[in-house]
């Protein structure tokens, strides 16, 4: 299975990922394969807010979205948010829906990796956002 990240920005505290899924094949999938049981979530939007960065100037968080479907239905997608570390200070990071109040929060430790689902459903493409303390 090949991994894939997403971009860093310089100067970003919050941003929002969305993909759009069209029969072009342009979405990011795990596998080539049409029976993924992943989607990738990617183009981000870009935000002013500052980000902490590490003694290199590079962003500490490294996140990654997915769309995971579920083995006993695979029409539910759980929509999982991977947020990694690089950094030796411990950093609380908020990640949520975007534009909603239904938000998973926490206290991401040095060099430390979390993955939150933020929720469950049909849906295969989802919006967040993140934002770190």
């Amino acid at each position: 299975m090949k991994h894939f990240r997403s971009r860093s920005w310089s100067g970003i505290a919050t941003w929002t990922l969305l993909v759009t899924v069209n029969v072009a094949g342009q979405a990011q999938s795990a596998s080539p394969t049409a029976s993924s049981s992943l989607t990738l979530q990617g183009a981000a939007e870009q935000t002013t807010a500052p980000i902490i960065k590490n003694a290199f100037g590079r962003p500490c968080l490294d996140v990654e979205a997915a769309a995971r479907s579920r083995v006993v239905n695979p029409k539910l997608m759980d929509h999982v948010v991977s947020v990694k570390n690089s950094c030796p200070r411990a950093i609380d990071v908020t990640v949520c829906y975007f534009n909603s109040s239904k938000c998973n929060a926490f206290h991401l430790s040095g060099y430390g990796r979390v993955d939150t689902i933020l929720g469950t459903t049909t849906e295969r493409n989802f919006r967040y956002s993140i934002s770190q303390k």
